[in-house]
C-alpha cells in the first residue's frame, strides 16, 4: 500500500514544483534558461508548457482519480503472461505488457521489481486502475510480495 501512496504523492509533488517554477518565470517574464533569449525562450516556454499539459493529462489526473481507490483499497489484480522483456533501471522501475488470460486483454502496467522479466513469464500484479501503477506479487509461482487485502 505504501508504494501506491508514494507514487501518488511523488507525482503530485513533482507536478507542483515544476508548475510553480514555470509559472513564476512566466509571470515575471524571465527566461527559463539564461543562455536562451528572444525567440529561443518563447519556443522553450511553449515546449515546457506543452510538456506540463501532457504530464497533467496522463499522470496527474489519473493519480488524483486513484486516491479514492487507495482509500477504499479498490486495487485491481491481473494474472497473466508477460509480452515484454524488461530489465530494471536505476530505480528498479519497469513497464510491461501483461496478457490477461481471463479477459483476453493486454494491459500496460508500470511496477517496481529488482529482477528481470522475460517474455512468457507468468505474473500476478496488483495495480491502480487509472494510473496503471502496480506492485509485482508473483513471478512464475514465486511469491515476491504479500497481496494487498
Amino acid at each position: 500500500m505504501k508504494a501506491f501512496i508514494w507514487n501518488v504523492v511523488e507525482t503530485l509533488i513533482v507536478f507542483i514544483i515544476t508548475s510553480v517554477i514555470y509559472f513564476i518565470k512566466l509571470l515575471k517574464r524571465e527566461t527559463l534558461i539564461e543562455k536562451c533569449d528572444g525567440m529561443e525562450d518563447v519556443v522553450l516556454k511553449l515546449l515546457v508548457g506543452g510538456m506540463l499539459i501532457y504530464f497533467t493529462l496522463f499522470s496527474v489526473i489519473p493519480s488524483i482519480q486513484d486516491i479514492p481507490n487507495i482509500i477504499h483499497k479498490n486495487i485491481y489484480t491481473i494474472e497473466g503472461i508477460s509480452h515484454s522483456y524488461c530489465t530494471p533501471s536505476k530505480l528498479y522501475s519497469m513497464s510491461a505488457y501483461i496478457f490477461d488470460e481471463e479477459t483476453q486483454e493486454e494491459v500496460y502496467i508500470d511496477f517496481i521489481y529488482k529482477g528481470t522479466i522475460e517474455i512468457g513469464d507468468k505474473l500476478i500484479i496488483q495495480y491502480l486502475p487509472n494510473s496503471k501503477y502496480g506492485v509485482l506479487i508473483e513471478k512464475n509461482g514465486e511469491i515476491i510480495r504479500k497481496r494487498i487485502e
